[in-house]
């Protein structure tokens, strides 16, 4: 590190964007393992009951969501001559979260309550340390680019290094692990997961690495104050995310999409597992879905975000999303496994969308918090999602939980009772169905429209390049 403290220009290059975005990797090696498979891995390898493996997603998440504003204050207000003000919270908590992340899916020797007790402080232990080095991580954009077009281009390209890792975990984790011992194995995991968590730390330490000169871009926000060089007070704090209408529209659009995520994700396996006749070799053209969509992604993002802006662009996927839904909902009962995919596999390719789409509306929610204002609080703003994200991961596992034990969920049976296949079906599909028009209101509530997305960037184009000036003399 050359010790850098003033900055040296606005934008970043397109090496840097790349480099930045195989942190993105990291992160999806690690959430989509956790997202789609810790479920199964509590009830089925841990021993817990889907409740039980539920309520301690909630407990663990609530706990770790509320830590997430904290942890973007801190954020805001560091400012080391040595590593910039993100950088030391990924360099350091990555080997930690890597950690965190074997803990979880490790199945120690001990009594059934031990491993209920093991299986709350692993998973509040894996949420801290993803805290650590997500918040930073998340708002490293914002400081990328001022032009709004483009900063979706480098979310674009962030998603397609996570599609990556998506492939990675959707197509082959669980032929890994059958070829490590079998599915039923617990140290079959946990020897997947070694892998996995080294890859990740590696990747997120080279993630860091990459912007080692933008990372001293926001001298005033670094230091916890304002444009004109005041401390930002609590209330300001406040105020620039409770009283921003752009951030809570994005919120709740984003919010109620990525429940509809979770709860698919989690129930996919038990869905094709007894739903669709055991057909989860289906599974594996997810990961190439999700891989395609991010690829599409980079060619032609900033053209439709220029058309439509990130309002309309994102309703109008959310709209096909609950068609998709709807299509699933008449197909299961057949067992068309073709045609149930077929809606699945759409949803999951326009989820790409909607998730690059409402990430960088968060972004410009922040700029909007910023020009109304005049308070800087990039990493609280961006905090606001990782909060929403655990809420929504915290709430869906409960709720899948409960309503599968509810409804007589038995990890021993071949095939579950009708009741539990009916509420499987109802998870994919009802549940999205209410998610996406709760989405398309937030959506409709927006209040950027493209003209003031151009007219934003004009304005942040200005404000920074003569604060350049400044700094620089």
């Amino acid at each position: 590190m050359t010790g850098n403290t003033k900055p040296t220009r606005t934008e970043c290059t397109e090496k840097d964007i790349w480099l930045f975005s195989t942190g993105n990797i990291a992160n999806c090696l690690i959430f989509n393992m956790v997202g789609l498979y810790i479920m199964y891995y509590y009830t089925n390898i841990l021993g817990v009951s889907a409740a039980v493996a539920g309520t301690i997603f909630m407990v663990a998440r609530l706990v770790d969501a509320f830590t997430d504003p904290l942890m973007g204050m801190i954020v805001d207000r560091t400012n080391t001559r040595r590593m910039g003000k993100y950088r030391p919270f990924i360099t350091y908590g990555a080997p930690f979260l890597g950690i965190a992340f074997v803990l979880l899916f490790t199945t120690p020797n001990i009594s059934p309550q031990g491993k209920v007790i093991y299986a709350y402080i692993s998973y509040i232990f894996y949420s801290l340390t993803w805290t650590c080095v997500q918040i930073p991580q998340l708002a490293l954009p914002i400081m990328l680019s001022n032009n709004v077009a483009r900063r979706t281009r480098i979310q674009a390209v962030f998603q397609f290094c996570g599609a990556i890792a998506g492939l990675v975990i959707q197509s082959y984790a669980l032929p890994m692990i059958e070829a490590c011992g079998g599915q039923d194995n617990p140290l079959a995991w946990t020897k997947v997961i070694v892998g996995y968590s080294v890859a990740a730390t590696v990747l997120f330490i080279l993630s860091a690495l990459s912007v080692k000169n933008l990372d001293v871009y926001e001298f005033h926000a670094a230091n916890g104050k304002s444009a004109g060089g005041n401390k930002v007070s609590l209330s300001q704090v406040v105020n620039a995310v409770f009283k921003n209408r752009a951030l809570m529209c994005v919120l709740l659009a984003y919010g109620t999409d990525m429940f509809a995520s979770q709860i698919t994700n989690s129930m996919r396996i038990y869905f094709y597992k007894y739903n669709m006749g055991g057909r989860t070799d289906l599974m594996v053209w997810f990961g190439w879905v999700g891989t395609i969509a991010s690829v599409l992604m980079l060619f032609f993002v900033g053209s439709y975000v220029k058309k439509l802006g990130k309002r309309w662009g994102i309703a109008l996927v959310e709209a096909l999303c609950l068609v998709c839904s709807v299509v699933v909902l008449a197909a299961a009962p057949g067992q068309n496994a073709v045609l149930c995919t077929a809606a699945l596999l759409a949803s999951v390719f326009m989820f790409n969308f909607t998730n690059t789409l409402s990430r960088s509306a968060v972004l410009d929610a922040a700029n909007y918090a910023e020009i109304k204002t005049g308070v800087s609080c990039n990493a609280v703003i961006s905090s606001t999602f990782t909060f929403v994200n655990k809420c929504c991961q915290a709430f869906s596992a409960a709720f899948a939980g409960h309503i599968l034990t509810w409804t007589g969920y038995n990890k021993d049976l071949a095939q579950q009772s009708g009741g539990t296949l009916q509420a499987i079906l109802y998870l994919m599909t009802l549940v999205p169905i209410v998610a996406y028009v709760c989405s398309l209101i937030g959506m409709w509530l927006y209040p950027i429209s493209r003209k003031d997305e151009l007219d934003m960037e004009e304005r942040l184009v200005a404000k920074r390049a003569a604060a350049l000036k400044g700094e620089n003399g």
